[in-house]
């Protein structure tokens, strides 16, 4: 197998050269394979994390989100739901901080990552390993918030209208949504897959209210300047 070396702090695309990776009955052979075709495959991403060339890992919790969840102010209590959790840092370290979590990944291998993660912090996580397009609420009561870094920028472009319906789907009424925008720039392929604000909000605003929009400066150095916190409210 043959990767391009991927930038842990820039987060460069993720172009992959001569794959062969097999898993009981399929195997990726491409040569540029079409990302957006490939973003969508759980095999892709447990290749990531099996190879540990996640480059958006920060291993620690977004400072952004540390900062949230100690100044309460957005949210202060109640159920969140992690779209795409990754290794679980933020998941983790929003049980320490009293949240009920949910925490969604397409990879197995980031998911059995989390839940030691919770087990070795002693917090409970709700940790699921799904396709969060295809995620059901047991329950009508919706959660509190639904928080999402670096998750909108890896799922294909084409789904992002379908993504944003999900998340008011599964938010409860006064609900907030916690949208840590990465990267927000014009850019070529993915992912991570450009996020222009203009056209973010516009699709947004179809299924929720925005709050406040603001360019962060607590972020790591290589992000600064390009990360957005936007927070939306579901209205009933």
């Amino acid at each position: 197998m043959e990767l391009v070396q991927l930038q842990p702090d820039s987060f460069n695309s993720f172009i992959f050269y001569n794959i062969k990776y097999d898993t009981t009955l399929l195997q990726f052979q491409a040569l540029r394979f079409s990302m957006t075709d490939l973003v969508n495959e759980r095999e892709f991403w447990d290749l990531i994390y099996q190879s540990k060339n996640a480059g958006w890992d920060l291993k620690s919790s977004t400072p952004v989100f540390q900062r949230i969840l100690k100044e309460k102010k957005i949210i202060n209590t109640g159920k969140i739901l992690i779209l795409g959790s990754g290794y679980g840092y933020d998941a983790v370290e929003a049980a320490k901080s009293g949240f009920a979590v949910t925490a969604i990944d397409f990879s197995a291998s980031a998911v059995t990552f989390g839940k030691k993660l919770a087990e070795k912090e002693n917090v409970d996580v709700n940790f699921i390993q799904d396709d969060f397009f295809n995620f059901e609420l047991d329950n009508s009561l919706g959660f509190d918030a639904v928080y999402d870094y670096v998750t909108y920028c890896a799922i294909n472009p084409a789904r992002r209208e379908e993504y944003a319906k999900l998340i008011k789907s599964l938010l409860k009424c006064g609900g907030i949504f916690i949208a840590l925008w990465f990267p927000v720039e014009k850019r070529d392929g993915g992912p991570p897959f450009g996020i222009n604000l203009e056209e973010t909000e516009l699709i947004f605003s179809k299924f929720l209210k925005l709050k406040s929009s603001t360019i962060e400066k607590d972020t790591i150095k290589p992000r600064r300047g390009r990360e957005v916190l936007q927070i939306y409210k579901r209205e009933c």
